[in-house]
């Protein structure tokens, strides 16, 4: 009698606990799969957000197309020219103080109101061109006193130009003036770092030293060699005639020197346009 009693015990033991064993694991799968629905959730969540966010973003800050048109195809008619030889390389978006987009013409009157709009600037490669617009492109207007500055280029005395490039150096920016009447020096080396001193600082103590990756430094070489940088060698984009607390930069690369200030940097040669957007976006890249 007492064997078979532990064998009945034994029995329902091993029962219950293949029950627990059951029980525990069909709880376990069903909180993974809850788990991993909830986290599916959310990143799609997640993805779908971002994605709606960098839409507006985009729509909030592009060139519409009707407008970008409108103004190519007005300057192409003035200068008998096709519009494929024309590029917009920049633009902004603009509130204006008067129905004239703030260019009126002689004895025109124009309403008082604030005009939403663009400024942007066209260019062929040599000379740019600096246009108003409303919202729609509806309204076109050229500014031409701001478009009849052009840059003529001067040589740099030998005197005047800054030593070569050490070895190990990229790429050099010497910038210059301004109201502090400071001068910095910003070097790129071989191997990523981007050095930059204040001239003069007896204690080196604006010294910052930043690094982009070796990747980044052989992209931006073989930029200036398809940007024909060398081409600019040892020339300067003077400020105009009156101008006062402007920045001068010098940039210096193996094949040469380039100067040019912030005053004028808009009418600067689209190439070399790009090349200093190009040197500007790899120096705040730094980390």
């Amino acid at each position: 009698m007492k064997l078979m009693l532990k064998d009945y015990f034994n029995t329902n033991q091993a029962r219950i606990f293949t029950a627990l064993i059951l029980t525990g694991i069909l709880s376990v799968t069903s909180g993974l799969t809850l788990i991993k629905d909830a986290k599916g959730a959310s990143v799609n969540l997640s993805l779908e957000t971002s994605s709606e966010v960098l839409k507006d973003n985009i729509k909030s800050n592009r060139l519409p197309r009707p407008v970008a048109n409108a103004v190519l195809q007005d300057l192409a008619r003035r200068q008998g020219i096709s519009a494929r030889e024309l590029q917009i390389i920049d633009y902004n978006q603009q509130t204006w103080r008067n129905g004239c987009l703030e260019l009126p013409q002689a004895d025109e009157f124009c309403t008082q109101a604030l005009i939403p709009g663009w400024l942007i600037v066209v260019s062929n490669g040599e000379q740019n061109w600096i246009y108003h617009t409303n919202q729609t492109g509806s309204t076109v207007r050229l500014n031409q006193k701001a478009s009849e500055v052009t840059l003529s280029p001067v040589q740099i005395p030998a005197s005047e130009l800054p030593p070569p490039l050490d070895r190990d150096v990229v790429f050099r920016q010497i910038s210059s003036g301004g109201f502090a009447g400071r001068t910095y020096e910003t070097v790129l080396l071989k191997d990523g770092r981007l050095i930059r001193v204040r001239i003069g600082d007896a204690n080196d103590s604006e010294r910052s030293v930043r690094r982009v990756s070796i990747q980044q430094v052989q992209q931006f070489r073989r930029f200036l060699e398809r940007s024909k940088f060398s081409k600019f060698q040892n020339l300067s984009y003077p400020a105009p005639s009156g101008a006062a607390d402007y920045i001068t930069f010098t940039l210096t690369s193996p094949e040469g020197t380039v100067q040019y200030n912030d005053i004028s940097k808009d009418n600067l040669p689209k190439n070399l346009q790009t090349v200093v957007k190009a040197w500007n976006h790899l120096a705040t890249s730094a980390q």
